[in-house]
């Protein structure tokens, strides 16, 4: 358990061809969403790379002592993942044990979620959320639907003061795909769903 996906990535609409092919947890029914805080946006210009997910691997391991982490990191363009989603993750507290994980990067107390790359960020963050949830077989609610910071044992803004609640839950239940544009190309090196 643990580190298993490091060095997975997909495009968004990838993801559910690779949850089809696994076998759904019986103890996950939501989704709970941080941001990365630091590295914010300005400190990946070029967004995520498998690179990246095995320095916050070793970082989680030595310098905090966890057995694993979040379940996927999201950019402007693409996720990567961290650890199985059929195993419980290390990332909130109170929901570690009914939830999946999913980091936006930047720093969305100071980052807008609405224009720009954090924009972006979002529309990819979106988007996976809804394909998670659909694969949990579960609605985009207050009950499905946790920011890091509902977590009662925290005091963290996470996943950041500029990001609200009822338009993440709105969206992620909208019709359609992504309205914002992303035209970064994926950074090099980075596989479709291919493990390293």
């Amino acid at each position: 358990m643990g580190f298993e996906n490091v060095g997975m990535s997909w495009a968004p609409g990838e993801l559910p061809g690779y949850l089809g092919g696994i076998e759904r947890p019986a103890w996950c029914d939501s989704i709970t969403l941080h941001h990365t805080g630091f590295p914010d946006l300005a400190l990946r210009p070029n967004g995520l790379t498998v690179q990246h997910m095995e320095n916050t691997r070793h970082g989680y391991v030595n310098d905090n002592g966890w057995s694993s982490g979040p379940h996927l990191f999201v950019d402007d363009t693409h996720c990567l993942g961290m650890c199985d989603f059929r195993q419980h993750g290390i990332h909130a507290v109170a929901f570690n044990r009914r939830s999946i994980g999913i980091e936006v990067l930047g720093n969305y107390n100071e980052e807008s979620p609405h224009s720009g790359r954090g924009a972006n960020c979002w529309d990819v963050a979106i988007e996976v959320s809804r394909h998670v949830l659909a694969w949990l077989g579960v609605e985009a609610s207050t009950n499905s639907v946790f920011f890091h910071r509902d977590d009662p044992n925290t005091t963290k803004t996470c996943p950041g003061s500029l990001v609200e609640k009822e338009w993440v839950i709105d969206r992620i239940r909208s019709q359609g795909v992504m309205t914002s544009p992303r035209p970064r190309a994926r950074p090099e090196g980075l596989g479709r769903g291919l493990a390293r």
